[in-house]
């Protein structure tokens, strides 16, 4: 084989090489963004292990603080729930009612959270606006 068809070989294998590498990294830092809803119906659809970031509505009475300091809760839209499990730091603001975005993975039906972020109400609101959403 000539050398230059040699170093063409060469220079195609190591750019698909690094392509590859690349779209690996890639792909495994990406978090899926969904609703409750979203998170229950494509459930199945996602790897097993494949972190997902969930938003909804912590569910009225569904706070339970367990002795191992972690936290079990459900998150809810339109009546649909998904019960949650969270040890770590718990926001301030969190609480019955708030908007609530969980990050981490489906394990047995729990979604087992490695981030919990509370999101603050915004004092901007109208109160047209308050009444539609209610």
């Amino acid at each position: 084989m000539k050398p230059k068809i040699k170093l063409r070989i060469l220079t195609f294998v190591i750019i698909a090489f690094f392509s590859f590498l690349i779209f690996k990294a890639v792909d495994s830092s990406l978090v899926y963004y969904l609703t409750v809803n979203e998170a229950l119906e494509k459930n199945r659809d996602f790897p097993k292990y494949k972190q997902l970031r969930i938003l909804g509505i912590v569910k009225e009475g569904s706070i339970i603080n367990n002795l191992d300091g972690s936290i079990v809760f459900e998150i809810e839209e339109s009546g649909k729930t998904i019960k949650v499990k969270y040890k770590g730091i718990i926001p301030d603001i969190f609480a019955d009612g708030v908007e609530a975005v969980v990050e981490g993975d489906f394990k047995d039906s729990v979604f087992r959270a490695d981030k919990l972020f509370a999101k603050c109400p915004t004092k901007y609101e109208d109160e047209e606006y308050k009444k539609e959403q209610s």
